[in-house]
Parts: C-alpha cells; structure tokens; sequence
C-alpha cells in the first residue's frame, strides 16, 4: 500500500479550506502525462504497460547488446534485422515509448558500436526509428526520456521508484557503472514527484494570494528538492569517474556540433535525403529544473546557452514540455513573495527552494568537472563540449550562478 505523502495532505488541506473543488483553469497534472505521486514518471512499468511486443528480434538483439558490442560486428546484425513492425496508431503510449528506447539504443551502437563511425543510418533502422518519433513529438535520437524516464522496472510495482526497488531495463555495455549512473537519473525523477505534485496548488495559492497555501506549497518544493540532492549526492557510490568517461559517456552523444560526424547523419528514406544534426543525451532534457525555475521566476539571460537550454525542449516528451511552459508563464510565485517581503515564512520557504536548486546546480556542476572535464584532460582529449554539444563547464556554472544571483534580486 502507497502511503499518502505530506504533499497530497496539502492538497487536502488546501482543497478543504476553500471548500471547493480544483477550479477549471487550476492545473491538471494528468492532462500533461505527469503524476502526483511519480512526476514525470510513468504510474506504471513502461514494459508491463507496453504488452508483448511485435518485434522480438529486435528487442532481443538490443537488451542483448552488452554480449554484442565488446565484440564487434554491431552494425551488421542490425543492417540484417527483419523489417520492424509499428505498432497502431492507438496502441498504448508505454507500446511506443518501448519502441523508441528500442530503437534509439540501437541506432547510437549503429553510431558508436563499431570501429568505423558511419555516413548514414540504413533504412532498415532509420524509417521506423524516425515514424515512431514522429508518432511521439520527438527527434529519432536518444534522449532522456528513452535513457532514464521509461527505461527502468520496480522489483515491487507498489513501492515507489527508488534506488533498492529499481532496475535498468535497456544498456550498452552494462555493469554496476552504467546502471548506476542512470538509477540515480530515475531515483531523481522519483524525488521530484512531491515537488511537482506541490504545483497546481501552489500556483493558484499563489493567484489568489493565500499567503499560508503559498507556504506550505513552497515547503514541499523545498522538501522535494533536499531528497533530489540526498540521491544526486550518492553518484560516487557506484559510478566511478573513469568508468564513466570511456565506457558509459560515449554511447550518448548526440550528432549536432560534435566532430567525430562533422556532416550529420543521413536516415536513408528519410528527410529527403538531407543530413540531420540533433543533440545527445543530457540531463538537460529533463523536466523537473527547468520547471522549478518557471515556477520561482528564475530567469536567464539572453545568450547561446539560454538558446540551448530552449531547445533541450524539443527532447522532451510534448505534454511535459506543455507544462513546463504553461508553469514558466502563469506562475506568480515570485510576484506573490515580492508583494509581501515582511511575511518572514513566506520568505523563509521561498529562499529555501533557491538554496536547494542552486545545490543542486553545484554539486551537478562539481560532477561535470570530476567526471568529464578532468577525465578529458587526462585522456589528451581535452575537450570542452557535453553529450548535447554544448561547452557545458561554462553552462552549468552559469545557471548556477543566475539561480542565486535571482533570489538576491528578488529581495531588493
């Protein structure tokens, strides 16, 4: 049995307080594919949910993929894979979601599997990949949502998604490294939940100026967040550096500014023929602070990196990105907190959430410096650009110093 969190208490005590229901213009987080008790999540295993698959040879030779790539040879097994199947057009979101983790990580050890980087995509791999991405609002890439959000199982299907009760699904290479790196990712998500969930209460305490709801919603966002560090902080544990950096790292990358594909990939039968340039893999492509920052008015100034950030959005899942832009635009958290900067709780929550997100932004930047920058220089490889093709040392420290550059700004 689930138990309630001290979130969903919130939502009771907020709802019976003004005796009403959730008003028609409040929040619905199941209208945007998120859950109050799993966030960005799915609710349900995205294999159960999924049901048999129509294409089991390919499933096989992807989860098999660690047995395969060590030795080489992976481009040929998939250039020899029967035609793939796509599923109906109604079939149940987690049948395509499976379908595109499927494919993505078998078109990046197409990329990255064997000794020779290829010009192309062949068509056996590139049509289905790039359908079932059309079908979904995504690019035929792997992304975030394909590495870390439907791409775990819970050993106890009633237990929440937490590092104990959690496994990977799909890898390249496999081991405790690997694994390790994105259980942390899903564990993440699964903290973030109660923050998440605080939202549409938040925001409508927050338009109606109901100071004390405005409070209590803010705390939970903070609460969410010191759980989202406890596990962030937990990465050494069981991913260690070095690991990371040659044997995990390079499978993720994307295609855009990268030079190892200077000219794109084509997806033969696809886009005319035309090279196609879309970014890797990165932590950038979750959800959970990009929405944190719309919520509390963190805003970035204006440059490529900002840019970046943006188009990040287009790796997302569309209903998650929807919400994230309906939060960055209706929230009036940080008004509300400016309009009353005498009210010592009021203030007192929402400094705390600043506190929280830029550790979190800290400690993430700390990790790109032990786990890549310093890797690289080690290697003789010193470059500066991230799996999502982007100078990510100066990203991240600039994100984190505008989040608290932010809050000062926000109590002049």
């Amino acid at each position: 049995m689930l138990v309630i969190g001290p979130w969903q208490k919130i939502f009771k005590f907020a709802r019976s307080k003004q005796n009403i229901n959730f008003e028609k213009n409040m929040i619905r987080l199941e209208e945007y594919q998120i859950s109050a008790t799993t966030g960005f999540l799915p609710e349900n295993d995205t294999d159960t949910a999924a049901g048999p698959s129509l294409n089991p040879e390919w499933d096989d030779l992807a989860l098999q993929m660690p047995k395969y790539l060590p030795g080489g040879g992976i481009q040929k097994r998939i250039e020899t894979l029967p035609p793939f199947v796509l599923s109906s057009a109604d079939a149940p979101k987690a049948t395509w979601e499976r379908d595109m983790r499927t494919l993505s990580y078998l078109g990046h050890a197409y990329l990255w599997g064997d000794k020779t980087v290829p010009a192309a995509f062949p068509a056996v791999i590139a049509r289905p990949w790039h359908d079932v991405a059309v079908k979904i609002g995504r690019h035929p890439i792997l992304s975030y949502p394909s590495y870390c959000l439907f791409n775990f199982r819970r050993f106890d299907p009633s237990q929440p998604a937490h590092i104990g009760n959690i496994a990977i699904v799909q890898n390249f290479l496999a081991g405790l490294d690997e694994d390790w790196f994105i259980l942390i990712h899903v564990d993440i998500e699964a903290r973030a939940a109660q923050a998440i969930a605080a939202i549409p209460t938040l925001m409508d305490a927050a338009e109606k100026g109901e100071i004390d709801v405005v409070v209590d919603g803010l705390n939970q966002v903070r609460n969410g967040l010191v759980e989202m560090n406890a596990v962030l902080n937990r990465m050494p544990e069981g991913c260690d550096p070095y690991i990371y950096y040659t044997r995990v790292r390079p499978y993720i990358f994307g295609t855009k500014n990268n030079p190892a594909v200077p000219n794109g990939m084509v997806y033969e039968g696809c886009y005319n023929g035309q090279a196609q340039f879309f970014r890797g893999e990165t932590g950038a492509q979750s959800g959970i602070v990009p929405t944190l920052d719309g919520l509390l008015g963190i805003r970035h100034q204006d440059d490529p990196l900002k840019e970046y950030l943006l188009e990040m959005r287009n790796y997302m899942p569309p209903a998650h990105r929807r919400f994230l832009e309906r939060v960055e635009n209706e929230s009036k958290v940080r008004s509300r907190v400016e309009q009353n900067r005498s009210h010592g709780p009021l203030v007192e929550a929402y400094n705390n959430c600043f506190d929280e997100l830029y550790a979190f932004r800290a400690k993430h930047l700390e990790y790109a410096s032990s786990y890549i920058h310093k890797q690289s220089l080690r290697s003789n490889n010193s470059t500066t650009v991230g799996t999502g093709g982007t100078p990510f040392m100066s990203y991240l420290a600039k994100h984190r110093d505008e989040t608290r550059i932010e809050v000062q700004r926000a109590m002049k």
